[in-house]
């Protein structure tokens, strides 16, 4: 699975979330929050546990990796103030301050982060570290979206089927040739229907001027 893909629909997931949140009133409020931060821990925790540790180790990405780290930390500790108060005056700033920091992070992680990525790891690398991502938020409870499996899926079947693409070029090479020899083959009865009319016509035209003879000695 492409890890980048997946990110991604999950930062569109919580701007909407956070939407909801702004929009509701009392008890659900407090409601769409809790659903809000349920998808924000376990988007810090599969990246924390699979990408960042990743990314950590090379030289390139090792700087902005640790920087995403502390913007975590940020993040988690408003979650947890927000999470021990009630809906108020002051809890709505600290809400706002909050998503000022998660879009911050989604914007350096989208941009910078996910550059490096590309840069330090395979794509090997990278997708399976999306499909462990995949696989341990959906233990975690939350939902993946099917569409974003099927362009690796789909990869994987064309190379176990077709390998590289030079054979598949030469089956239909192959297939050409036949098919122009098949073709001659097809000519061949017409050139014998026409000599065959050639030898029947003279008859004909001998009995017509033998005919025209016997009518002229009578």
């Amino acid at each position: 699975m492409d890890p980048f893909k997946l990110l991604k629909a999950d930062h569109r997931t919580v701007s909407e979330m956070f939407e909801t949140v702004e929009a509701a009133r009392g008890q659900a409020k407090s409601a769409a929050f809790k659903k809000l931060k349920t998808e924000l821990d376990v988007h810090a925790h599969i990246e924390e546990t699979f990408l960042y540790p990743a990314l950590k180790k090379a030289e390139a990405s090792r700087d902005i990796t640790l920087e995403a780290y502390e913007e975590h930390k940020v993040v988690k500790d408003l979650l947890a103030e927000l999470a021990a108060g009630k809906p108020s005056d002051q809890w709505n700033a600290k809400l706002t301050v909050l998503r000022e920091n998660v879009d911050h992070h989604v914007d350096e992680e989208e941009g910078e982060l996910f550059d490096r990525a590309k840069e330090v790891l395979t794509n090997e690398q990278l997708e399976m570290l999306g499909d462990e991502m995949a696989a341990e938020k959906k233990r975690k409870g939350l939902p993946v979206a099917e569409e974003l499996s099927k362009p690796s899926l789909l990869t994987r079947a064309v190379n176990a089927v077709f390998g590289s693409s030079d054979k598949p070029a030469a089956k239909k090479t192959g297939g050409k040739r036949k098919a122009a020899k098949s073709t001659t083959k097809k000519k061949a009865p017409a050139k014998k229907a026409v000599k065959g009319a050639k030898k029947s016509s003279p008859k004909p035209s001998a009995k017509k001027s033998t005919g025209r003879q016997k009518s002229a000695r009578k």
